[in-house]
């Protein structure tokens, strides 16, 4: 089915990675990913800091989704546009960019983060450390005194 397809209301009930499938689908072509979350962002009518927010959501989707693959040079095609024998780094240079100086990178990667992009991103890992940090220590609660030699019974102190 084709965007074409979907009423609003519908629209607004999908998730972003269908929606990014559907939007490839009817592009049958590689999507650069800033043009496909602006275009997600506009069918779903996302304030401005929605669409920050899902971004990044919206990429780890696409790369845990067997449906996508990234294509190098931030762009994304649908599996099923490749053979099941081309490996990733064959996909990887399907999409080539026009040769640019390196001043050019760097200007370009600097217009593609901006500090306050990094400073969510830093405080979403340590926010996931924290997390991650609370579950060891509740794991490390579970196991305390666990195979512990201070803890005997009066059948231990038998032998």
């Amino acid at each position: 089915m084709s965007i074409s397809d979907y009423n609003e209301e519908q629209i607004e009930e999908m998730s972003a990675v269908e929606l990014a499938h559907i939007l490839l689908g009817d592009e049958k072509n590689p999507y650069d990913y800033q043009k496909l979350i602006n275009r997600i962002a506009d069918l779903k009518n996302l304030s401005p800091e929605e669409k920050k927010n899902r971004r990044i959501k919206l990429f780890t989707a696409m790369n845990l989704d067997g449906r996508f693959v990234h294509l190098g040079e931030n762009h994304w095609g649908l599996r099923e546009w490749y053979t099941l024998d081309q490996s990733d780094e064959d996909l990887s240079s399907t999409v080539k960019a026009p040769k640019k100086s390196k001043a050019d990178d760097f200007d370009e990667f600097e217009d593609d983060f901006e500090d306050e992009d990094l400073e969510d991103i830093e405080d979403e890992l340590d926010e996931l450390s924290q997390e991650e940090d609370a579950d060891d220590y509740e794991r490390d609660d579970e196991f305390e005194g666990f195979g512990s030699d201070e803890e005997t019974t009066e059948e231990d102190d038998k032998y």
